[in-house]
């Protein structure tokens, strides 16, 4: 079994099916149960890794690596009596797995999220974005803060507070959506505006950790599920006969 994006692929280990006379269909048998508990297993290590890292900003999930990932994990294939396939179709995994540069190409840059709100959206999700230099020569997409309302002085409403209140008072209706701290991990604040994004034209990334698991735990896993199927058809073979 391979995945053709990794090349030339992860390859499992066969078991010794010498003493049992097979057919090719019983070899593509045996190959696909191995296959199977591999996709199997890949989608819940996604899974789980899912759970285990949520977003560096916070805000919203976008469950990266259980949707785009685990989704992306396809079951088996079979090409030929010998060889059965599992692949990963996502276009993200090979920069993941290996790293590397990402370079703007729809656009003159690429947006980077800096705040927990502009985290799994689009700049253009915000109307009121703007460009400003900062002091360390970066671009950066900010939102301007809510000026603070001053209110005058009123006699008459300030008569009205001291009157005892007869009203029933309803609850406030929460607002939804994320509440945004100036916390910039790359720049300081400034003053009247919070950044939201960090422009470049390209960004180098390392390999993300442990984003396929490692190639001997695939190879055991389809393994020891064939081991259990060959078990099966050997002693089937002996007509069911004990060790």
């Amino acid at each position: 079994m391979s995945q053709p994006w990794l090349n030339p692929g992860i390859k499992v280990q066969m078991p010794d099916m010498s003493k049992l006379k097979m057919d090719g269909d019983t070899m593509t048998d045996v190959l696909t149960v191995g296959a199977r508990a591999t996709t199997n297993y890949l989608k819940k290590f996604y899974r789980e890794k899912d759970g285990a890292e949520p977003n560096k900003l916070g805000g919203r999930r976008t469950h990266f690596w259980n949707r785009q990932i685990g989704g992306s994990t396809n079951m088996p294939v079979v090409e030929d009596t010998n060889r059965v396939v599992v692949s990963i179709s996502s276009p993200i995994l090979p920069h993941k797995v290996k790293g590397g540069t990402i370079s703007a190409k729809r656009s003159k840059y690429l947006t980077i999220p800096l705040v927990a709100e502009a985290y799994g959206r689009r700049a253009r999700y915000f109307d009121d974005l703007f460009v400003v230099k900062s002091k360390k020569g970066n671009l950066l997409l900010v939102k301007p803060d809510k000026p603070s309302k001053s209110k005058k002085h009123n006699a008459k409403s300030e008569a009205k507070k001291k009157l005892p209140n007869t009203k029933v008072r309803k609850q406030k209706a929460k607002p939804l959506g994320l509440e945004v701290k100036r916390e910039v991990p790359t720049e300081k604040k400034e003053n009247g505006f919070t950044p939201y994004y960090l422009l470049k034209k390209s960004v180098t990334q390392a390999p993300w950790p442990n984003s396929i698991p490692p190639e001997k735990v695939i190879s055991e896993v389809a393994y020891n599920a064939m081991i259990k199927r060959f078990d099966r058809l050997f002693w089937r073979e002996l007509g069911g006969k004990t060790r």
